[in-house]
Parts: structure tokens; C-alpha cells; sequence
């Protein structure tokens, strides 16, 4: 009998992925993080070894100023994040075979986080580059919240 290789371990790696992806929240799209705070965050990542690194990801945060309204705005994930990410799937496609292609992210302020992956053709790399599943966001949010 010889030694069964290390199984990863993917609650430290999803782990990894939340605290990094979470350090890039005041990195938006558009303007300046000042003194907001988030309050939930979303993220749709597609991936595409096969033919060449590609990805595409969509990233929004619900966040507000001291006293203010609430407000849904894009951020970039810095390269550390992809990497955290790329790990996770290589380590999961080593325990079950399979590699996943898409990846979906939800994290709430309290820390609770919610990992959904797809194993099917990513659509914005496959061609629908108007797929955008994190449209509506804060709406969705707010109808949640008031259950």
C-alpha cells in the first residue's frame, strides 16, 4: 500500500478566493471608493483554458456612504483574485475530474458566502457578450432583504 496523495483543501481555497475578491471592492470601475462600505458582493467569472488563458468576469458590490442609500457599482478583481480562482478550479478538477467553467459568488458583509459552478460552455466566451447575470442586483438584494 503506498500513500494516497493530499487532497486539497477547497474550504481554505474558496476562503482564499472570498478575502481577496473582497480586498478588491474599492477598486471600481468608475470613481472612488471614499468611505463607503460594502454590504454584499457579487461576482460572475468565466474561464476558458483550452485555447489560451481567457476570462471574463462581472463584478458588482452593494455598498453606501455613512447614512446613505444604498447603491450597486462595478469593481475590477486584481490579478491575485484570478489566480486564487484558477487555483480553486484546478484543485477541484484534481478531486472530481472535472473542470469547471463558470464560477458564481455571493458574499454578504457577515462573511457568509455562497460558491455555484457550471461545467457548460461560458456564455460571454462563447459568444453572448451581452449575457450579463448580475444586472438587477441591487434590486434583487432589496426584494430579499424585505422576506
Amino acid at each position: 500500500l503506498g500513500k494516497a496523495d493530499p487532497v486539497p483543501d477547497l474550504i481554505a481555497l474558496q476562503a482564499a478566493v472570498v478575502k481577496s475578491i473582497a480586498a478588491d471592492v474599492p477598486n471600481l470601475q468608475d470613481g472612488e471608493w471614499e468611505d463607503r462600505e460594502w454590504v454584499y458582493l457579487a461576482v460572475d467569472h468565466e474561464v476558458l483554458v483550452a485555447a489560451g488563458r481567457q476570462s471574463s468576469t462581472q463584478a458588482q458590490v452593494i455598498a453606501n456612504k455613512p447614512g446613505g442609500e444604498l447603491e450597486e457599482l462595478g469593481f475590477r478583481l486584481s490579478m491575485e483574485s484570478k489566480a486564487h480562482l484558477l487555483a480553486l478550479r484546478d484543485a477541484m478538477a484534481d478531486v472530481d475530474g472535472k473542470t469547471w467553467t463558470v464560477v458564481d459568488l455571493t458574499v454578504e458583509r457577515s462573511g457568509k458566502y455562497d460558491f455555484t459552478f457550471s461545467y457548460d460552455a461560458p456564455p460571454r466566451l462563447s459568444g453572448d457578450l451581452l449575457h450579463s447575470p448580475l444586472t438587477g442586483l441591487l434590486q434583487r438584494y432589496r426584494k430579499a432583504q424585505s422576506k
